[in-house]
């Protein structure tokens, strides 16, 4: 199979696990039934090993591309893929401050609800700063390997976050807080 097509199932599998998995954890607790009071912990190494994953199939589906879409001389694509990974790697770790562990792995699926939304932090400048990150990243990765594949999977990278946020896990989010007061 082509990798873009594996990249990009990579992409969309990975929104889907940590959506569905967050839904099935609120109704049922079978992770927490089954792992304990810790399984919060569990499931978001399960999160970073997946997102860890999908991240491989994306810089095989780069290393494929290479130079295909030489937009910028090297030296200045490296720099300015150098901007845009630490700046969304920056954004994914401010990110991690603001809402901590719990908050940024579905720990509110858990049971661990916050007592308000987070305006703080990234929060002021961005809705959803952990998506925004995460594209920023990847752009900066399809920057330094010049490849229309790279720019593509942005893109739909982008698309599968939007999606998730609007017809998933914010309607998830808003119900489970609707129930709280």
């Amino acid at each position: 199979m082509d990798q873009l097509v594996i990249a990009t199932l990579g992409i969309v599998l990975h929104v889907v696990h940590y959506n569905a998995s967050a839904r099935i954890e609120h109704k049922t607790r079978i992770y927490t039934k089954v792992l304990g009071k810790n399984a919060i912990y569990y499931y978001g190494v399960l999160l970073i090993v997946s997102a860890l994953f999908r991240d491989f199939l994306i810089e095989k589906a780069l290393e494929t591309d290479k130079n295909s879409f030489e937009l910028l001389p090297g030296p200045v694509a490296l720099w300015i893929s150098i901007a845009l990974f630490v700046f969304g790697f920056g954004l994914n770790l401010w990110t991690l401050k603001a809402l901590g562990f719990k908050g940024m792995y579905n720990g509110d699926s858990f049971g661990f609800l916050m007592d308000a939304p987070v305006t703080g932090g990234p929060y002021k400048y961005f809705n959803d700063p952990q998506y925004v990150g995460t594209t920023i990243a990847m752009l900066g990765s399809a920057v330094y390997a010049q490849s229309l594949h790279g720019y593509l999977l942005t893109v739909v990278m982008g698309l599968v976050f939007y999606v998730s946020v609007v017809f998933f896990e914010g309607p998830h989010l808003t119900r489970i807080y609707s129930k709280k007061d």
